[in-house]
């Protein structure tokens, strides 16, 4: 597959030079070409170091995180990986490079369409694509070793915690005070732990909104 120069200057300049980023996924961005997972009407703000606003508060995550995502979960290929709100599907894209296996829950029918034509352009076939809500997880494919909330909630609702495998993680972007923050739920058992990540800006994903759901 050709790359072209403006994913190679990406890569350079937004991705590889995170702290802690590894060869392989440098390798995985560099054999993916970002615009391929970009709606037309943006294609030519597909390499831009911004976050790409879609209609209903939903966006597209822009490369870097993506990528630190994508390093904090820090999936094994013989895992699987349930993906909550995946838009066009690059973030999948990344990670289905990785893991055995993608399962990915979007509510928004265009959005599957869209990105189900790039993975099949990009030969990519471990991806299942399940049309509904993204709040309620997908309990009947778990438990899963990892989740990523691809959006900010205000809230993690234990339903989807409890789709975790024992040891599993899951990474969410929590708005607390008008602030975001990644954060990543650890399962031991039946405990739960929690650690911050990262500071970002996300509006709300609106399938999480004013839920009265126990979240930590």
């Amino acid at each position: 597959m050709e790359i072209n120069a403006d994913n190679l200057r990406m890569v350079n300049g937004q991705i590889k030079p995170i702290n802690g980023m590894t060869e392989k996924l440098v390798s995985i961005f560099n054999s993916l070409n970002r615009e391929d997972f970009i709606p037309e009407e943006f294609k030519q703000s597909s390499y831009v170091e911004k976050n790409l606003v879609l209609s209903n508060h939903r966006v597209i995550l822009k490369p870097e995180l993506v990528a630190r995502i994508a390093m904090y979960i820090d999936l094994n290929e013989n895992e699987n990986v349930l993906i909550l709100g995946s838009t066009t599907g690059y973030l999948t894209a990344v990670l289905s490079l990785i893991a055995e296996t993608v399962i990915v829950v979007e509510e928004d029918d265009g959005y599957i369409k869209s990105s189900e034509l790039a993975i099949k352009e990009n030969n990519l076939n471990n991806i299942i694509y399940i049309n509904k809500s993204i709040s309620n997880g997908c309990v009947e494919q778990s438990p899963f070793n990892a989740i990523i909330i691809e959006g900010a909630v205000d809230h993690v609702p234990q339903k989807l915690l409890n789709q975790l495998e024992n040891g599993g993680r899951l990474i969410g972007i929590l708005s607390e005070n008008g602030l975001c923050n990644a954060k990543m739920f650890t399962r031991k058992e039946a405990v739960f732990y929690s650690k911050q990540l990262f500071p970002c800006s996300l509006p709300v994903l609106p399938s999480f909104k004013e839920k009265n759901i126990f979240s930590f």
